[in-house]
């Protein structure tokens, strides 16, 4: 009974303070923390998505691993939303807490819808993580055959090393992803 009690005071407080100090904080966090963004981006609900935007969701909010709404955008390979995200001024280089950006997870996931939306609104195809990777890197090691390509066309930098010293075509060759290994060779990338 005392502990239900508590629970009444603590949910009686949390909606005092939200109606007393409302702000982006009350736009954007429910209850106990959970980010309304995030989960509607997680349910690849496009029109709740819009209608935080609109009603001025925080775009720029991150998770504990500090991924953003566009992030998570990528990682579920929706590209109506990360369009919509885009359009509405969302940072489409943001850096997570191990230096990947949208476009690092839409790259290994063979998003190429999502990655060619991110690389319109200014993604950067030769941004490197934490380990000195790219998104070509990524891609070519997780066996992404069409990612891999399309960031060929936009001039992603082939030739660009990870802090192991491995380029792009040496992680398809580490991983066996012999269609990959023919791509970059064809591109006339060497080793």
């Amino acid at each position: 009974m005392v502990r239900s009690q508590n629970l009444i005071v603590v949910v009686a407080h949390c909606l005092l303070f939200t109606l007393l100090f409302p702000g982006p904080a009350a736009a954007d966090i429910e209850l106990f923390g959970a980010n309304l963004l995030l989960q509607a981006i997680r349910a690849q609900d496009l029109p709740e998505v819009e209608s935080i935007t609109i009603r001025g969701g925080n775009l720029e909010i991150f998770d504990a691993e500090q991924r953003t709404p566009i992030i998570h955008a990528a990682v579920v390979g929706n590209s109506d939303i990360v369009e919509l995200l885009t359009k509405n001024r969302a940072k489409v280089n943001h850096r997570d807490k191990q230096g990947n950006t949208a476009l690092f997870y839409a790259a290994g996931s063979g998003h190429i819808d999502v990655m060619e939306v991110l690389l319109e609104y200014g993604g950067k195809p030769d941004l490197d993580n934490k380990q000195g990777q790219t998104p070509l890197i990524t891609a070519a090691a997780k066996g992404q055959i069409s990612a891999v390509q399309l960031l060929l066309d936009r001039k992603a930098d082939a030739t660009h090393r990870d802090y192991t010293g491995r380029s792009a075509l040496m992680w398809a060759e580490w991983n066996r992803r012999n269609d990959i290994v023919a791509l970059l060779r064809k591109a006339g990338v060497r080793e």
